[in-house]
């Protein structure tokens, strides 16, 4: 009945909370009671509290553009001219949450690697920066003010939190060996990507904004795939060219760099978007492809099938020339998942599929095939190095088992750290005890989905949760293959990473609030 479940108890609070979550249902629910008059209550004071919320936002952007404006007026009007545009638009996403998540969202999937104009104290952030900082700012203000009800943890917010103390352990003992100025840069915008997961499950209140999010995941990621079409279907130096004007927003600095990508000591070309690395492609279209297809399969899906049907092809085909073949390992794990905890007869279409692949009716030689099968017997020069990427993360993980060696440099100049393997990499820079809290974490968030995700009555909503988990299945199964998951230079994939994990726990909670009702 009521999306926000507010409305089982009357009472101010609980008026004020069902008014903050705009919940509609719940409005009529309370005039039809007769509670008008708490319901104005209710609704005078939040917007007390969102005009404080705006005037302390308002205010710290205010400061930060004086800030800002004496940091740049002695370099260029153009930079002072791009620093009130930015500042515009971080006001913005000051006042306005829901706004400042989709620009993120759009950002990390057309736009990852993209700067902002204006250098700050001699460091151009990225577009990915300000947006989960300035989230993190409305979050705060938020609390400040108290325009909130309660502050949201959920039950991952404890080991999540010891996960990251961990972190920084292991980052001050790193600091014993080697960690330069720019490791740390990149560390902390690990952090923050990390951290996103609380901005989320607190910034996210209502379906709506689950569903918005939800969408703007898969359009996004359809843009993206279609970008990435396109520049593979397009002669090389034309792609070449179409890629290199993206040096005006940050992309490749250096004239030597490589744009166009292909399989190692091959000719074979691999899609990448504007995601510069193709299995960064890959494992973005990966985890928008399984949202995708879980929404195909919902009996009430967020956007309508005859949007959704082309969306998916248009990723699946993307996530195909990517040749990322651990985001095809992701992808076909996230879909086992989804044919396990909802869609049985799923299997049947797999088992069919292996029975047309074992009898050789669809032939080996297909590249998409013999690209898979060549990784998979480690026969290709990629393949061969993973293999001994492994064994070298092995030994340096045998001589500091515990905290690792950290986010900078080996402190041996025989090993190095980085290996294509979230798990091996974690590791390799947070020990055993890191890696183990990773784990740990993990393994809890689906607890939870296991406990709840079956008894959501509400169809929408159980589809959203499982595709979501399906999704972080995909990254985990993923990350055996690939690193870039908790990969200090990928921060925005880490992010999405987490708020996918914190919109598990949003559509965990409204389905708990309608049951209430």
């Amino acid at each position: 009945m009521s999306e926000a479940g507010a409305c089982s108890i009357t009472g101010i609070e609980n008026v004020r909370r069902a008014v903050w979550y705009n919940d509609v249902a719940c409005r009529k629910l309370l005039l039809a009671r007769g509670e008008l008059d708490l319901f104005r209550g209710a609704d005078i004071t939040l917007r007390d509290y969102e005009w404080r919320s705006r005037a302390i936002a308002l205010l710290l952007a205010l400061i930060a553009g004086l800030a800002l404006g004496v940091l740049v007026s002695a370099s260029s009007p153009i930079y002072v001219l791009a620093g009130l545009i930015g500042l515009g638009v971080g006001v913005g996403l000051l006042i306005n949450a829901q706004a400042g998540l989709l620009t993120f969202v759009a950002v990390a999937t057309l736009l990852p690697y993209g700067v902002v104009p204006v250098p700050v104290g001699g460091v151009r952030l990225t577009l990915i920066d300000v947006a989960l900082t300035a989230l993190l700012m409305v979050w705060m203000v938020r609390l400040l003010t108290g325009a909130d009800v309660r502050l949201e943890v959920t039950r991952l917010g404890g080991p999540l939190l010891v996960f990251i103390l961990l972190a920084l352990v292991s980052f001050a003992v790193g600091t014993s060996y080697y960690v330069s100025a720019e490791s740390t840069r990149l560390f902390l915008k690990l952090i923050n990507s990390i951290v996103f997961f609380f901005t989320v499950v607190n910034c996210v209140r209502s379906r709506v904004q689950l569903r918005q999010i939800l969408v703007s995941l898969i359009v996004g990621g359809a843009a993206a795939a279609a970008l990435g079409i396109v520049l593979y279907l397009i002669p090389a130096a034309t792609a070449t060219q179409a890629l290199l004007s993206l040096r005006v927003v940050g992309y490749y600095p250096s004239a030597g760099d490589v744009v166009v990508r292909y399989i190692a000591d091959t000719n074979t070309e691999r899609a990448i978007s504007t995601s510069v690395d193709p299995n960064v492609f890959g494992a973005l279209l990966m985890l928008c492809g399984t949202l995708a297809v879980s929404q195909l399969l919902s009996s009430k899906p967020a956007l309508s099938r005859k949007w959704l049907a082309p969306l998916t092809a248009t990723i699946l085909v993307g996530l195909v020339l990517s040749l990322s073949r651990g985001s095809w390992m992701g992808f076909m794990a996230a879909m086992l998942f989804l044919a396990t905890m909802k869609n049985r007869k799923l299997w049947l279409l797999y088992l069919g599929l292996a029975v047309i692949l074992y009898f050789g009716v669809v032939p080996a030689d297909v590249p998409f095939l013999s690209h898979l099968l060549s990784g998979l017997e480690a026969k290709d020069k990629a393949a061969a190095m993973r293999l001994g990427e492994y064994k070298d993360a092995i030994e340096l993980i045998s001589k500091y088992p515990w905290f690792g060696v950290g986010f900078g440099s080996s402190p041996s100049i025989d090993l190095y750290v980085g290996v294509s393997s979230i798990y091996l990499l974690m590791a390799e820079q947070m020990g055993l005890i890191g890696l183990g809290a990773y784990l740990g974490t993990m393994a809890l968030l689906f607890v939870e989905v296991f406990k709840k995700a079956g008894r959501i009555v509400d169809a929408e909503l159980q589809y959203i949760v499982l595709g979501l988990a399906a999704a972080l299945v995909a990254a985990l199964g993923a990350g055996v293959f690939d690193h870039h998951f908790f990969n200090i230079r990928f921060p925005h994939v880490s992010a999405l990473f987490w708020l996918i994990a914190g919109l598990i726990f949003v559509g965990l909670r409204l389905a708990e609030q309608r049951e209430h009702v």
